[in-house]
């Protein structure tokens, strides 16, 4: 005869699974969610960059090109990024300036709706914190039901049944009130800086902080240095951005024709890189002279663009309200030299060449210049100051006189002013950058 108790399990455990794969399937990131049909753009770790239309499903998201593009193997018009793959994201951004007017619309209306949610989005909300808050307690109540029910019917809930049943709950809990922060509830809508692990060093960025996932946080209206790359000739270039550059007789002349500040970091010629770290601003240009034939020269720059970024939690902070900095905090912010996290090769030889050259010559104001921007980023503030300091004193020798200087020797001093806000990001191959628990960037 057949076991009335194992067709019970049975079903159950099949009820289980089907509401179970129901709720997984449904469930998507919000972080996500509110980038799903806009143009975007994924930087991954590894400096792949990729682009399109983000779709987003339970197991992973796709962004599908405007156009198709052809390799040397065939021809692709999607992009797949599996969930298991997120931890590989540097960032995810949308550009403000290129929103059409249908999708400003649609991000205009779920800001409202985030920062000025309705009576059912307030409802929604405070069930999720609830939820989230309650879990643990909620779960337990199941466990006592789960107990009492099974006294009377125990020949139809047997020990496996009953675990099913705990899963169910877990799935149910879990979906409903997912991950509930009481702090960085605090900070939603308010304009915060967020520290952003960028290789191996750490960027602040200030935006207007609008929602957090246990996986994701999203900030709105930020003022981006993206990386460009602008290649240079004998002549100079023909580069349609807002950065025009000439070449005459060993002297480059930089012009920017954008409002926003540029900023040329170094220049690399023939394997060789040449630190410059000159900030350009908005309508003015700047000449540096550089040794020898420009022969496949690339500018390595920074472009301010507005834009909303998505950041995984394991790589991001929410670190410092900025509701009240000045516009030249803010600008500062945008170019900060960044916090190194490891010993790294690049600029520990930069700086012997750098400490070689000042040996050399002790009024060479951009190696005194550059040589404070990587004692800078490696903490060492004191001598840092020193340098920073000594090649003000020769300011108008400098490509920017000392623009970008001044604006290092400000970040020096609000660094030395905080205590362990620069200090708290675990070194990367050790132990990935996490916040607290209920954070799972």
């Amino acid at each position: 005869m057949l076991d009335t108790s194992l067709l019970y399990t049975v079903g159950l455990i099949f009820l289980v699974t089907l509401v179970g794969s129901y709720f997984r399937s449904r469930r998507k990131d919000p972080c996500l969610d509110s980038f799903e049909g806009f143009h975007v753009t994924i930087e991954r770790t590894d400096n792949k960059v990729v682009w399109g239309v983000m779709e987003i499903e339970s197991t992973g998201l796709e962004l599908i090109y405007r156009d198709d593009v052809q390799d040397s193997k065939h021809i692709e018009s999607s992009y797949i990024l599996y969930g298991e793959e997120y931890k590989d994201i540097q960032v995810i951004y949308r550009f403000v300036d290129q929103l059409t007017p249908e999708n400003r619309r649609r991000r205009e209306k779920d800001i409202r709706r985030s920062f000025h949610p309705g009576v059912i989005e307030r409802s929604k909300r405070g069930l999720r914190k609830f939820i989230g808050t309650a879990s643990e307690s909620i779960n337990e109540v199941v466990g006592v039901l789960v107990g009492r029910a099974k006294k009377p019917a125990g020949r139809y809930i047997n020990d496996e049944s009953e675990k099913s049943l705990y899963r169910l709950s877990e799935n149910l809990i879990g979906h409903a009130g997912g991950v509930f922060d009481p702090l960085l509830e605090r900070f939603i809508g308010q304009k915060m800086v967020v520290e952003v692990m960028e290789g191996d060093e750490i960027h602040e960025h200030v935006g207007i902080f609008k929602n957090y996932s246990p996986d994701f946080i999203e900030v709105l209206d930020v003022q981006f240095p993206q990386k460009q790359t602008v290649p240079v000739g004998p002549d100079g270039c023909d580069n349609d951005g807002c950065l025009q550059v000439i070449v005459d007789a060993g002297k480059l002349t930089a012009t920017n024709t954008d409002w926003q500040p540029v900023l040329i970091q170094s220049i690399h010629i023939a394997g060789e890189e040449k630190l410059l770290n000159v900030v350009v601003d908005g309508g003015e240009s700047v000449e540096v002279f550089i040794d020898g034939p420009l022969q496949d020269a690339v500018l390595h720059v920074r472009m301010v663009r507005e834009l909303d970024m998505i950041v995984p939690r394991t790589r991001s902070l929410v670190r410092h309200r900025a509701e009240r900095f000045k516009k030249e905090m803010l600008t500062d912010i945008i170019f900060d030299v960044g916090v190194l996290l490891n010993a790294n090769r690049q600029p520990v030889e930069q700086e012997r060449r750098l400490r070689a050259a000042l040996e050399k010559n002790s009024k060479d104001a951009l190696a005194a210049a550059n040589l404070g921007s990587i004692l800078l980023l490696k903490k060492e503030y004191t001598e840092a100051a020193h340098w920073l300091e000594h090649c003000l004193d020769m300011r108008y020798s400098l490509p920017d006189n000392g623009r970008r200087a001044e604006m290092e020797l400000r970040e020096l001093k609000r660094k030395q002013g905080r205590t362990g806000a620069v200090s708290s990001f675990p070194p990367a191959e050790t132990n990935p950058l996490t916040l607290p628990q209920r954070n799972g960037h």
